[in-house]
């Protein structure tokens, strides 16, 4: 990686190290797993009726995924905030020290946001909200980079893509990584609890376990760098199509 690149990435890792709480728009999809769309209900007392409309494929879009199989059996992964026009991605923080950060803005990243939160078990996890511009176009002003331990993205269509790191806590337990490539998403928790010879990669499927929505890999510890956890989020041609379409009626 050149120099100019390091230090890039080194200014963003420490721009937000610092952040400061913000809004909690993005993260609607966070508090229940499943995201309804809105719908017109109840009774209007005899004063006429609504025409239902027909729902686009932007709204039949199924992306609330868990981790299949694995140590991490259950976990939940992604799902599509559709009222924000967001993909929240989502990893558990394995162990060490971290700090609570309750919906706070990503630099570099315009309308991007993480938090640190405990799920339904009392697990620790770390959640992005990406806006689905970025998800569809990715972003060409941040350096491109492979993990950390120079080994190529797990179950991304690129070895490398536009990234950004930033640490979780005052030492070096945990540090998040995104990676953002037109029409795929990477998450990458690098964590230095996580033993070697871990390696292994499980797909992230539906609720009802028929549908691939992506993919987690344990990334085992080397002698030289941290190993950590990788949810990589290819998105299909349908999908693409979707929020696309989506996006383009949403503009006008």
């Amino acid at each position: 990686m050149s120099l100019a690149k390091s230090v890039q990435i080194l200014a963003t890792f420490l721009a937000i190290s610092t952040l400061v709480a913000c809004s909690n728009g993005g993260f609607s999809a966070l508090s229940t797993a499943a995201e309804n769309a809105s719908q017109s209900t109840g009774d209007n007392n005899g004063q006429g009726s609504t025409t239902p409309t027909t729902p686009s494929a932007y709204d039949k879009l199924d992306m609330e995924g868990y981790v299949s199989g694995g140590a991490y059996d259950g976990n939940f992964s992604v799902n599509l905030d559709k009222p924000n026009n967001a993909l929240i991605i989502n990893l558990p923080i394995p162990s060490g020290s971290f700090n609570s950060l309750s919906s706070v803005s990503i630099p570099n990243l315009p309308g991007a946001l993480i938090k640190t939160y405990y799920d339904s078990n009392n697990r620790p996890q770390v959640a992005a909200s990406i806006p689905l511009s970025y998800v569809l176009h990715g972003v060409s002003t941040l350096p491109s980079a492979s993990l950390p331990n120079g080994n190529a993205l797990p179950s991304m269509p690129v070895s490398q893509a536009s990234t950004l790191a930033f640490s979780l806590s005052n030492g070096a337990d945990n540090t998040v990584h995104l990676y953002l490539t037109p029409n795929a998403v990477g998450i990458y928790l690098e964590n230095s609890y996580i033993p070697q010879y871990m390696g292994v990669t499980t797909s992230i499927r539906n609720k009802v376990q028929t549908k691939i929505l992506g993919y987690f890999t344990i990334v085992s510890k080397t002698d030289n760098y941290s190993g950590g956890l990788f949810a990589a989020f290819p998105l299909s041609n349908d999908v693409v199509q979707a929020i696309a379409d989506h996006l383009s009626g949403a503009s006008h």
